[in-house]
């Protein structure tokens, strides 16, 4: 197994005295990538640290902590450990324990690799993973950054492997004698990626057995021609604000027009994954009609005189501010007040009041529902856009979100007559009085 070419073509090698921090589970995967590098740094006179993000999601996981530790002790490898616990997480994001797994290592990289000062981030993906992963997008119903699959370079993060194939690796474990564990979960079939690994795959080698190799071809085929339509669409935009003119956007070919209004979210370092082709499509009518169209992340786009300009407010969001009695605080755009129970009232059980933004992790079950739900579903199931979310109050009964403006109070802190009770009064300061909108 060589990989010094692939690497020297994606120029992936640091500078002599540089450092390489190697992503490492404990699977034959990285342990097979950690091995390779550090022979290697010998050789091309660069350093290799290892990191392991320790999920807490098995019983198992201490296990495979203790096998990297005493590789990298024996072989003398700085060795980082980091602790998540990743169900919770999951529940705090309200995202998919896969999604919050990825999300919370690639953080815990990014910090391992800026406090050595690394140059480069190495991660184990290899050549299956590559075709997996177009075909899980394909099903998606992805365009051609999905079907690009996995890129071999990213910022600093690199993949020696991408271009490797599974056999290659295991007759490397193989030859060298290096130790692995094997994740339990990798057989869990509720995981889609492991169901098209275990079930699917087999059969797509049955049809053809280089299925792997192709489909990895295939996705560097359209990552070359993503990169130049992605010049060619660059070509219609200023050369560094996030607007440009609409009749600039309208002349262009119609294919080309989504990729152009991509390019010119990503200005904004807004997350890629928020914005879909429908909201593509609700910028380019938004191009023909003007007005204003509130997109994902708080980014608002502003259409007039024949200039689409976007927006992303981040710095006006107020806080969390505790409500004293009698005290009218004013809150963005409502003025919110604790009071004595009353008829023209919101109530609630007592406890410390404030107020505040919605976060990821707040939930409410609302009277009629069949359980939590997310307030970022109910906001949408409520018509509320984006862009005003941030801006709408939530209130806290000891720091845990009792009520949010215009949905309703959760059931738990519905107030009954054995309860101490609170009275809030909140109005918006702007337009119509929405004073108790959210009873």
């Amino acid at each position: 197994m060589d990989l010094i070419p692939w690497m020297e073509q994606w120029d992936m090698l640091p500078r002599p005295g540089g450092t390489v921090l190697c992503a490492v589970s404990g699977g034959r995967d990285s342990m097979c990538l950690l091995h390779y590098l550090h022979a290697l740094s010998a050789r091309r006179n660069f350093r290799v640290a290892a990191a392991h993000l320790n999920h807490g999601m098995r019983p198992t996981a201490q296990r495979d902590e203790a096998l990297v530790r005493q590789f990298c002790e024996e072989r003398d490898i700085p060795f980082y450990v980091g602790y998540e616990k990743v169900y919770d997480r999951a529940r705090d994001w309200d995202l998919g324990v896969e999604e919050t797994g990825r999300r919370l290592r690639y953080e815990f990289l990014s910090r391992t690799a800026d406090e050595l000062g690394a140059e480069r981030i190495a991660t184990a993906h290899h050549q299956l993973d590559q075709a997996e992963t177009v075909l899980l997008n394909l099903l998606r119903g992805t365009g051609a950054e999905g079907l690009g699959g996995i890129p071999p370079v990213r910022g600093r993060l690199i993949r020696p492997l991408l271009n490797t194939s599974r056999t290659e690796i295991e007759a490397y474990v193989a030859k060298n004698g290096i130790a692995f564990v094997e994740d339990e979960t990798n057989t869990d079939l509720n995981y889609s990626r492991n169901r098209l690994r275990l079930v699917i795959w087999p059969e797509l080698e049955r049809i053809n057995s280089a299925a792997a190799e192709n489909v990895a071809r295939a996705a560097a085929i359209v990552r070359r021609e993503s990169a130049y339509l992605d010049e060619l669409a660059s070509s219609y935009l200023p050369s560094d604000e996030a607007r440009m003119a609409c009749a600039d956007l309208l002349a262009a070919p119609e294919a080309l027009r989504p990729r152009i209004l991509r390019l010119l979210i990503d200005r904004l370092n807004c997350g890629k994954k928020d914005f879909g082709q429908v909201h593509l499509a609700a910028l380019e009518r938004l191009c023909r009609t003007g007005g204003i169209l509130d997109l994902p992340d708080r980014v608002r786009a502003v259409c007039r005189g024949g200039t689409l300009e976007l927006q992303r407010d981040v710095d006006d969001i107020p806080g969390e501010t505790v409500l004293t009695k009698d005290c009218p605080v004013i809150w963005g755009d409502y003025e919110i007040c604790l009071c004595d129970p009353g008829p023209d009232a919101l109530i609630v059980r007592g406890g410390v009041v404030s107020v505040r933004p919605w976060r990821s992790a707040d939930r409410l079950t609302l009277p009629g529902s069949r359980g939590p739900r997310s307030l970022k579903r109910l906001f949408a199931d409520a018509g509320i856009p984006p862009f005003r979310r941030d801006r709408t109050p939530v209130l806290c009964v000891d720091s845990v979100a009792a009520a949010a403006y215009g949905l309703g109070v959760d059931t738990a802190f519905q107030a009954e007559d054995k309860d101490v009770c609170i009275g809030i009064k909140w109005r918006k300061t702007e337009g119509e009085d929405g004073e108790n909108d959210a009873q």
